[in-house]
């Protein structure tokens, strides 16, 4: 499959999308073209007065690219998406169908838990999660655990005083940023999770159906590895607040690009083939091809036998000669960025 890249279009001025299925748009910043298909998600940010004819939209939700619209201190975005597509094998069913079935549902959060717990040891320890545990119990130790981590990342870039959500939406410039990189990456899972004939409404551990639920389930192991790209932008650029959004989305394009080795499939991926592989994992445990939801995500190259999974990610495999090299020296490298100190 070909490399899809995410659009970012701060202040949009103008769109249109030709016949032969190129995209020109304008924006804060200069104007390009680029190909549907080149493209994985397409995020709009701030004001606009742009006029949309609903052909170019037509167009764009036909190619499978959702679009998601927001703006600054703006809780829910605008979402538009084509829907899902004919699937042979009935996906969806298997999903609402496991979200039925306690023990299948509890699995799912479970390993969601301690993917999302793992990613932030380098700020908060990693909870015990007691093996009879039931949904509502492992959404309290997250949020006991979540509750641990944002109190320390806060208190690193220098302000103690603020909280992941709440009384700070709009005076917590750090929030709203997350916020915004949040929504920008939940894009990207958006787009994988409509073409893999996933309901993006049907989550586990989110369960509400009013919002993109089983996103925002897929977004938890990984949330904690693009907010640390942030770190150094929140503490070294205090001064520059009204240009944290563009800085933020170029660092998360940055870290989508980063090569990792994922011991999960032993391939040196990017890391937005591992926010399309915990898609495809998720599916393949659904439609029982796998008997475990398996999360991909970074980390060293270590013997034993690998794990049973019934997905490839879509990136190089093992070489003949320099694979495990290469892939040592991408671990130690991402793992050195992990530091905190």
């Amino acid at each position: 499959m070909a490399h899809r890249i995410p659009l970012w279009l701060p202040y949009l001025s103008e769109v249109n999308v030709s016949a032969s299925g190129v995209i020109h748009y304008v924006y804060k910043g200069g104007e390009d073209s680029v190909r549907l298909k080149d493209i994985s998600s397409i995020m709009i940010y701030g004001e606009t007065d742009a006029s949309f004819s609903f052909k170019t939209f037509e167009k764009i939700s036909r190619a499978g690219i959702p679009v998601i619209y927001t703006r600054r201190n703006i809780g829910s975005p605008m979402i538009i998406h084509g829907g899902l597509r004919y699937d042979a094998v009935d996906t969806v069913t298997a999903q609402i169908l496991a979200r039925e079935n306690k023990k299948k549902q509890c699995h799912i959060a479970r390993q969601l838990l301690k993917a999302k717990m793992n990613s932030m040891k380098h700020l908060a320890p990693v909870f015990e999660l007691p093996d009879n545990a039931n949904i509502n119990e492992l959404r309290n130790i997250e949020a006991k655990h979540a509750k641990k981590y944002w109190r320390e990342y806060y208190t690193y870039i220098g302000h103690p005083e603020w909280t992941r959500r709440g009384e700070e939406t709009g005076k917590n410039p750090v929030s709203d940023t997350l916020n915004l990189t949040s929504k920008f990456i939940c894009g990207i899972i958006l787009r994988w999770t409509l073409y893999h004939h996933l309901s993006p409404s049907h989550g586990y551990f989110h369960v509400m159906t009013d919002y993109q639920s089983l996103v925002y389930d897929l977004i938890e192991p990984y949330r904690a590895l693009f907010d640390i790209e942030l770190i150094r932008l929140f503490k070294d650029n205090a001064h520059l607040e009204e240009n944290w959004p563009g800085m933020a989305i170029n660092l998360m394009k940055n870290k989508l690009n980063k090569k990792c080795y994922c011991p999960l499939t032993r391939q040196v991926v990017t890391y937005h083939e591992l926010t399309h592989g915990i898609v495809l994992s998720l599916k393949s445990y659904l439609i029982g091809r796998q008997r475990k939801f398996h999360i991909p995500l970074p980390g060293s190259p270590n013997g034993g036998r690998p794990s049973k999974v019934e997905f490839k990610l879509y990136a190089r495999n093992a070489g003949k000669t320099d694979f495990w090299k290469v892939a040592k020296e991408v671990a130690d490298l991402d793992f050195a960025c992990l530091s905190v100190g």
